[in-house]
């Protein structure tokens, strides 16, 4: 059976784990330009595809129904849109290939738009048919993330401010606000 872990440290992924199916060896890629200590792993570098992979599997596991990343040239969808065209090495060191050389990343996204060849945004999906929603698990910091956290973890990787820091920003400008109208009255 198909499983995926991403393993994300302060909202960066660090560590994907990837089965094809039941019979194979997982395939472990590490962050870092090369798998270092790990010697039978991949790796791969923190970049905006790698960001848009985590944002869109990260999106998956909170919400299946919602998971799709989209945007135009320059945009995290684009990012990896162009990085599951061309396959450069990490995409392989990720996911694998068959027997044509064509990685299974390819399989496991679905795109809409690919390349941009036409006007309009490119749309990315998880393939639920090759990877079930629920053979998907997101760890953030050590601990399983699901809920509150993982939508903790898709604010961040979105660029979004989460919706509790951003309420407690605005109280502590509301009583900044209230204190210098106090200050000024005395």
């Amino acid at each position: 059976m198909r499983n995926l872990k991403l393993y994300f440290e302060a909202g960066q992924l660090t560590e994907v784990v990837f089965r094809e199916n039941g019979t194979n060896e997982p395939r472990r890629t590490i962050r870092g330009k090369t798998g270092g200590a790990f010697r039978h792993a991949g790796s791969f570098q923190w970049t905006s595809a790698v960001k848009a992979l985590g944002l869109l599997v990260a999106k998956a596991a909170l919400n299946p129904q919602n998971s799709t990343i989209q945007g135009l040239g320059g945009s995290l969808a684009s990012s990896l849109d162009y990085a599951l065209s061309k396959q450069p090495i990490w995409v392989t060191d990720m996911f694998g290939c068959d027997q044509q050389g064509i990685s299974f990343a390819r399989r496991l996204i679905l795109r809409t738009n690919p390349e941009r060849k036409r006007p309009g945004p490119v749309v990315l999906a998880v393939n639920y048919v090759y990877l079930p929603a629920t053979s998907i698990e997101v760890f953030s910091d050590g601990a399983a993330c699901t809920g509150a956290a993982l939508e903790q973890l898709v604010a961040m990787l979105e660029g979004t401010p989460n919706t509790a820091v951003a309420q407690s920003s605005a109280s502590v400008h509301q009583n900044s606000e209230a204190e210098t109208m106090l200050a000024g009255n005395m």
